[in-house]
């Protein structure tokens, strides 16, 4: 029974570990970020505006290049919260469905010490599942979060391509994208609010 306790408490120690992890904002997030209009009186309004486009494209890739690996990397982690809430309910569905009925058919008197111990995981297991998800630890939340935040950029950087828009409306769509990029870096996942 002590080495049941034992394993009981590494397993949640290591799990908890696991989903406490969190992530320091990039120093690059900081790093200052304009888009100045090009205004040479020496050159055509038509060369103008190509330097101009040219500059918007640049500055697009490099917004892009900046929330690529932000956003995919929060999808690793997102994956990897959901693989431990899926494990954890999983090892309570097997010992609360397969050990515990199985000690207590091979001998209820003899195993109760286990019984009581595999019964109590699973049900601890439902209960910390059900906290993973309400804290936002689940890999749901990261995933929501993400997903809003890639939808928000995909609506600024429409507009940062649409041509029929001015210098100025484009310049404010990337750098919009990039600041949802750095929020998202900061997001917290929080208890939902009681309804």
């Amino acid at each position: 029974m002590k080495g049941l306790l034992i394993w009981v408490g590494v397993l949640f120690l290591l799990s908890g570990c696991a989903a406490a992890q969190f992530s320091k904002v990039s120093p690059s997030a900081s790093q200052s970020f304009e888009i100045n209009r090009i205004a040479d009186v020496s050159k055509s309004a038509l060369q103008l505006t190509e330097e101009n486009q040219l500059l918007l494209e640049t500055k697009l890739q490099e917004v892009l290049e900046f929330c690529q690996p932000r956003l995919s990397g929060y999808e690793v982690k997102s994956a990897k919260q959901a693989r431990l809430a899926y494990w954890l309910s999983m090892s309570g569905l097997v010992a609360g469905s397969v050990v515990s009925p199985a000690l207590i058919a091979a001998s209820a008197s003899g195993n109760a010490a286990w019984t009581a111990g595999f019964s109590g995981w699973a049900g601890a297991t439902n209960f910390a599942g059900e906290s993973l998800k309400s804290s936002g630890l689940s890999g749901t939340t990261i995933a929501e979060t993400r997903n809003k935040i890639i939808t928000s950029v995909r609506d600024q950087v429409s507009v940062a391509i649409d041509t029929t828009k001015s210098f100025e409306e484009r310049r404010s769509a990337l750098m919009k994208a990039r600041s949802e990029c750095i929020l998202y870096e900061i997001a917290v996942p929080s208890v939902p609010a009681s309804k």
